[in-house]
């Protein structure tokens, strides 16, 4: 027994020494992607052969209807040059009330490709292709999404524009079979030049409601991402809509953490 005790201890130390002895492949708190911790990216991937293991809780407190919470669990992974490929599955604690594409428990692949570094000419741009296959609750068909993505800076001020649309596969009821997303953000690094550990992020947002017939829901998020040490990123953000349905978000709130390898 002690010599098994012996050699746990060992392989622990091996592993935490092998883990400190990896290169330095931070998730740079200032590289915006959706989600962490707010609805909006910036317009470049992660570098070439980086993995960044991504985790949230995310609540949608609602004007009508019960609150939900989500948990956010996500791969990313620089697979080549300005492409960075997501796998994503998130998990809603009421998977019954939830109408249009991302049901609880979907698998989700994504790519990002950056077609340009920002110019004094044109600003930095991208494209997200996203799939859901419909392994959730009460999910059918395969759906899509096509997002661009634009970012310019002005100064250490840069401001991101993202516009998307979805197809929902097979949709239900009075599901719309396809939604606009719009989203218009600014980003800023706080303490600059002293300090470069926080970027705050806020966004203005509107996407056509999931029930024909619905207004769209519109609202502001706030959110901040700090660099903890070299390889982790902690993020936390609020929001709240301001149109929208009757069960549009009173008050949304996340808080995550994002460590690179």
């Amino acid at each position: 027994m002690k010599t098994t005790g012996t050699r746990m201890v060992r392989w622990l130390l091996c592993a935490w020494l092998a883990w400190v002895a990896l290169p330095a492949l931070a998730l740079d708190h200032d590289n915006l992607d959706p989600n962490r911790p707010i609805g909006m990216e910036d317009a470049y991937a992660i570098p070439k052969g980086e993995i960044g293991l991504e985790g949230g809780v995310r609540f949608n407190d609602r004007r009508q209807g019960r609150t939900n919470v989500a948990f956010q669990p996500q791969i990313i992974y620089g697979a080549f040059a300005n492409t960075q490929i997501e796998i994503q599955g998130d998990l809603f604690t009421e998977p019954h009330s939830l109408v249009g594409a991302n049901k609880s428990g979907d698998f989700h692949l994504g790519v990002l490709y950056n077609f340009n570094t920002e110019t004094l000419a044109l600003p930095a741009m991208a494209v997200r292709v996203e799939v859901d296959l419909p392994t959730g609750v009460n999910s059918q068909g395969v759906d899509t999404q096509l997002t661009g993505i634009l970012t310019r800076s002005f100064g250490r001020l840069r401001v991101h524009l993202n516009a998307g649309y979805g197809l929902l596969g097979s949709p239900q009821g009075q599901e719309r079979p396809g939604t606009y997303r719009a989203v218009a953000a600014v980003s800023y690094p706080l303490g600059y030049p002293n300090s470069f550990r926080d970027t705050l992020i806020v966004s203005v947002y509107t996407r056509q409601s999931d029930l024909r017939g619905q207004q769209n829901h519109t609202g502001v998020e706030v959110g901040i991402r700090h660099q903890l040490t070299s390889r982790v990123v902690l993020d936390g953000g609020l929001g709240t809509e301001f149109l929208g349905p009757a069960d549009r978000a009173a008050l949304l709130g996340t808080a995550g953490v994002s460590v690179g390898f």
